[in-house]
């Protein structure tokens, strides 16, 4: 009977050890809860909704891991899901006092973000491209999506925000930021001012998404 019960309480405690993602969120529209199941779906760990809030003191986008066993692949794999999401995440650690997060165990946290009042000029262009085609495509914008004309002249919109000083423009599961600057710009008429949005860094695909945004004031 005794052996009985050690296996039983063996096997609790096996189960009790398999690496899970806890999975914490507040304030998500509908949209990006489904983008965010849709993503879980395809990392490699077993996860778990709670219903307990982010704590306050974490950042909108954190992920705690378990100090005693760090799954640095799985761990890469929800911080890219976050930033498909428009976040970046910060990584966290416990001790051996949590035992929640033990043994591989994560903690996902992702909180709504506090949005900046913002307005994008309502048409740039594309500049500085990765591929030169896609320079001068017209982009349009209104409060919720950015319209991209592209070269065959079918029109793509895609939803954007802009968060902590950057615009964000999303794109399937993922996202390409840009950072706001305002330098001044040569032209026939000399020097102008301009708002240009430079893209941060490179996705795959789309390529036209590798580009910087501009628009020139001329007078």
């Amino acid at each position: 009977m005794k052996r009985i019960i050690s296996a039983a309480i063996f096997l609790i405690l096996a189960g009790c050890q398999q690496a899970t993602v806890y999975v914490y969120t507040e304030n998500l529209e509908q949209s990006q809860l489904q983008s965010l199941e849709q993503a879980l779906n395809k990392q490699s760990l077993p996860y778990e909704y709670t219903q307990l809030p982010v704590p306050r003191e974490f950042t909108d986008a954190t992920l705690m891991l378990s100090s005693d066993k760090i799954l640095t692949h799985e761990a890469e794999q929800l911080a890219e899901i976050m930033q498909g999401l428009g976040y970046q995440a910060e990584i966290k650690y416990t001790t051996d006092a949590n035992h929640f997060y033990n043994h591989g165990n994560i903690g996902f946290y992702l909180r709504a973000k506090n949005t900046t009042s913002f307005t994008m000029p309502a048409r740039v262009l594309t500049t500085g491209c990765v591929e030169d085609k896609y320079n001068d495509l017209a982009v349009t914008f209104n409060d919720k999506q950015a319209h991209f004309t592209l070269t065959s002249g079918r029109k793509v919109s895609l939803n954007w925000d802009y968060l902590y000083g950057y615009l964000v423009i999303y794109y399937k599961n993922y996202s390409q930021t840009y950072s706001h600057l305002t330098p001044e710009v040569s032209t026939p008429f000399g020097m102008k001012p301009s708002d240009t949005y430079r893209y941060t860094a490179r996705v795959n695909s789309p390529s036209w998404l590798n580009c910087s945004l501009q628009i020139v004031y001329m007078d």
